[in-house]
């Protein structure tokens, strides 16, 4: 059997009649040269032609650092491989690391061990630079990412952090007090929240406890801790903590989840009971995950750009590690209410809400 011949970048430049150093240029995407989209275009074709495929150690040559994107997070092991958001954040991130040439190594932190694995990414070298999501940052987290900064290193955290720190962010709170008014202004009084167990390690969890709490009383309505039970990411959580609820008397009229995954398990639950969604309890939920618009009823939630927040988060990094000057350092994304059959919204327009 022949043995097969290696095709060069020579060959590619050859075939494209551009020198070697402009084929590097172009499959290396080194957005400082010069060269023109019909060149390009022509490198990109030739290279096609012949199956070239650029070699890593030689990319990383050429750039002068890694060819990798660090993803370093740190939710449970639930949520990450349970809930969507950070799938939905994987996804928009690659949309712009594959077109600049960048692939993701993602990092899933350990309790404890927060400083010493991404500053171990950033020493060796093995990253160009880092998008962070820190659920429960520590005060040497927050330290060990800005000194990192303040020595050049790029740093785009899904969190706000810290001022140093580039960020970009999801308005979840705003997300909270927009689905808390929907239901208030339905006329609903009894509003149960099922939130996370783990409220306490959380500081955004808890913040979004405190907006529950505070557009309620907002509204002239006492918190009732009998109306609050603590769920994760799944919907079997959701599921018993609204068989708990539907013990409390009075009977919760509305239901706010702090996920879907919670909030259709809780359907559940009411389904079971022989009671009716919306017309005995309303239900909304938070994140708008794919299932959330096939339940049934169709789940009334807070839409929250993941993808998006990815996608930005990533031209972000990209724009910090080629220098390019930014407009904004803090960029906050919102949140929409997606308004559907479980709120009971319809019927309350109708006035056939009973």
């Amino acid at each position: 059997m022949p043995r097969r011949v290696k095709v060069t970048s020579r060959r590619v430049a050859e075939l494209a009649g551009v020198s070697q150093t402009t084929v590097s240029f172009v499959l290396n995407n080194v957005d400082s040269a010069n060269i023109s989209e019909e060149t390009r275009q022509r490198v990109l074709e030739a290279a096609r032609s012949v199956g070239y495929v650029p070699d890593v150690s030689a990319r990383t040559l050429a750039r002068g650092r890694s060819t990798n994107i660090g993803l370093v997070i740190s939710p449970t092991f639930e949520q990450v491989f349970i809930n969507e958001y950070i799938p939905n954040i994987i996804s928009g991130l690659s949309k712009v690391t594959r077109k600049h040439g960048y692939r993701i190594l993602v990092e899933l932190l350990e309790d404890g061990s927060h400083p010493n694995t991404y500053l171990n990414l950033i020493r060796g070298k093995e990253v160009a630079g880092l998008v962070v999501n820190l659920v429960t940052p520590t005060e040497l987290d927050i330290q060990a990412l800005v000194a990192s900064v303040a020595e050049g290193f790029p740093i785009v955290s899904l969190h706000h952090l810290h001022d140093a720190v580039h960020s970009v962010t999801i308005d979840k709170l705003e997300g909270v007090r927009r689905v808390l008014r929907h239901l208030l202004g339905m006329g609903h009084r009894r509003i149960a929240c099922i939130t996370y167990a783990a409220i306490q390690k959380e500081p955004h969890a808890y913040r979004r406890l405190v907006t529950y709490r505070e557009v309620l009383e907002e509204a002239g309505i006492d918190y009732d801790e009998a109306l609050v039970r603590y769920g994760c990411y799944d919907p079997e959580t959701g599921y018993e903590a609204m068989k708990s609820l539907l013990e409390v008397w009075p009977m919760p009229t509305a239901l706010y989840a702090m996920n879907d995954d919670m909030a259709i398990g809780a359907m559940t639950a009411i389904h079971e009971s022989g009671l009716r969604i919306p017309q005995d309890i309303a239900v909304v939920g938070f994140d708008d995950v794919r299932l959330a618009r096939y339940s049934t009823p169709a789940l009334t939630t807070v839409h929250g750009p993941a993808i998006e927040n990815g996608r930005v988060a990533g031209q972000m990094l990209i724009d910090l590690i080629n220098n390019r000057p930014l407009e904004q350092k803090h960029i906050v994304l919102q949140t929409e209410l997606k308004i559907r059959d479980s709120c009971g919204f319809r019927l309350h327009q109708a006035g056939n809400l009973s």
